[in-house]
């Protein structure tokens, strides 16, 4: 079996051979690299042995063993990673020249050397030791995704030892805190916000308030110059009751557009206004209170006014300002109105 590489998104892990000595030694001759592996920098011999050391471990034929890590791009050496087995776990490790400190490359490594290990060697669990007091290597690996679960003295060294854990993962945590932030800022804004909405428009129309009022009180009337019945021909129409009394209900059912529901007549005041209730019952589901008023202009002149007024409970009060009531409800108002007088004045 030839072991290929193991690739991150900047970065290229070859397994190291014998003759990687100098490449090797440029990583071990410096006392700040080598701080919490030896505690000092390696001369040429003592570098060449642990390398030795190293390769003896495993053979060519398995991806577990010691990798150089050199820019995907440039070929750069950047340092040093492994992949060892720890019993039944897989253990991951790296070591990074010191000019490459601070550039999140040992973060993008131990992600790396993580997703290799659960997606190809089919690790049931990926641990890493880090010394107590490497609070950098600490750092990488809890953003990489893993969590301190034990503390271990050795003769030599006090270390902690990591497991990878997902739902520790801090790029979920930040996913789910930046979630949990839009819904408090929702629930906020819904708080704040209006739940109540209206709408009305008024025209005048050039006949006598009596005969205005009694045209308009009945709800059969008003599908002659509503817009909305023209917006589907195929609409099927259901009346109860007497029609310019309390209690009259039109139904509709209709096309996408115009949905299915009804409206009710829920109070006369004679010569003056009709109130209504319309409940919609598809797309989906609503109740808003309608009214239609006469004012005298003069004895040839009538105002008419049409509106109608309802509640979004929170937090889809929220969608108020994006729904554009005014606009768009009112003008199928103004519309309808305009229609009202045309029919009237003729």
């Amino acid at each position: 079996m030839k072991v290929k590489t193991i690739s991150t998104e900047n970065f290229v892990l070859t397994k190291m051979t014998a003759a990687d000595g100098d490449k090797y030694f440029r990583l071990s001759n410096n006392d700040n690299v080598m701080k919490y592996v030896t505690g000092h920098a390696l001369d040429r011999q003592e570098s060449d042995k642990m390398l030795r050391t190293f390769l003896a471990e495993y053979g060519n034929d398995t991806y577990l063993g010691r990798y150089l890590i050199e820019g995907r791009y440039s070929g750069e050496l950047i340092g040093t990673a492994k992949l060892d087995m720890d019993g039944s776990e897989v253990e991951i490790g790296y070591r990074i020249l010191e000019e490459h400190w601070g550039k999140g490359i040992a973060t993008e490594i131990a992600r790396g050397l993580i997703g290799f290990a659960k997606q190809t060697l089919l690790a049931k669990q990926v641990i890493a030791y880090v010394n107590v007091g490497n609070a950098a290597s600490i750092r990488v690996l809890e953003k990489a995704g893993m969590v301190n679960i034990e503390r271990i003295e050795d003769l030599d060294e006090i270390k902690y030892k990591f497991i990878y854990s997902p739902q520790n993962n801090p790029l979920m945590k930040k996913v789910l805190y930046i979630i949990l932030g839009i819904i408090a800022v929702v629930l906020i804004a819904a708080f704040i916000m209006p739940k109540d909405y209206a709408v009305e428009r008024e025209v005048i129309i050039n006949r006598p308030k009596s005969q205005v009022f009694e045209y308009i009180k009945s709800l059969k009337n008003q599908d002659n110059w509503s817009v909305w019945m023209g917006k589907d021909p195929n609409i099927k129409k259901n009346y109860t009751g007497t029609d310019g009394t309390v209690g009259f209900t039109s139904m509709w059912e209709g096309n996408k557009e115009v949905g299915k529901g009804e409206q009710e007549i829920t109070k006369i005041t004679e010569g003056e206004r009709v109130d209504t209730q319309l409940r919609f019952i598809e797309p989906f589901e609503s109740s808003n209170d309608a009214y239609m008023i006469t004012e005298e202009v003069d004895p040839s002149a009538t105002k008419v006014k049409w509106g109608f007024s309802g509640s979004m409970p929170i937090p889809m009060n929220v969608m108020l300002p994006f729904m554009g009531m005014e606009e768009s409800v009112g003008k199928d108002f103004q519309d309808g109105l305009n229609n009202l007088k045309g029919i009237l004045e003729k």
